[in-house]
Formats: structure tokens, C-alpha cells, sequence
């Protein structure tokens, strides 16, 4: 399965864990698949449209990937959430 690499305010959504392994051939399908699990976490990396939020930023290999992306069952996914503030 999958390795689902939470960071900041993502990662307070599911507990504090900071890796999470769930099911899904695409990033969307690990996002969906870890919103189930997590449900505290829904909206909080795609929006209503499930589109991935403009804060958010998805990375596979060091390279940054959209939601089609597909994923391998020993791939690490990274999730990173800018933070803002003033």
C-alpha cells in the first residue's frame, strides 16, 4: 500500500500521525481513500469540486504531481500545506 507523508496542519486532521499507508492507484484515490479513514481531514486537501485546495501541495519522487497521478503500492506520497499568516 501506498505511504501517505502528512505535514502541519494535515497532519493534526488524523491524530498527529505523520505516515499513513492506505489504498489507491492515483493520488486522488489515496486522498479519497485516507478522507475515509479520516474523515476530521475531508476538505481540508480538495475542496467540494475535489479539486486539490490551492495551499496544498502534492509531491511523489521530489517532483510535485496532480491528482491523476497514478500512485504504486510502495510509492511515498507527500502532502504539504503551505502555512499562512501575519
Amino acid at each position: 500500500m501506498p505511504r501517505v507523508m502528512l505535514s502541519g496542519s494535515v497532519q493534526q486532521q488524523v491524530g498527529g500521525f505523520g505516515t499513513v499507508e492506505v489504498a489507491g492507484d492515483t493520488a486522488a484515490a489515496v486522498i479519497r481513500a485516507l478522507e475515509a479513514s479520516y474523515p476530521a481531514l475531508r476538505g481540508w486537501i480538495v475542496d467540494e469540486r475535489g479539486s486539490l485546495r490551492r495551499h496544498v501541495k502534492l509531491f511523489l519522487g521530489g517532483a510535485a504531481v496532480s491528482l491523476d497521478k497514478p500512485i504504486g503500492p510502495n510509492d511515498e506520497l507527500y502532502i504539504v500545506a503551505a502555512i499562512s499568516g501575519g
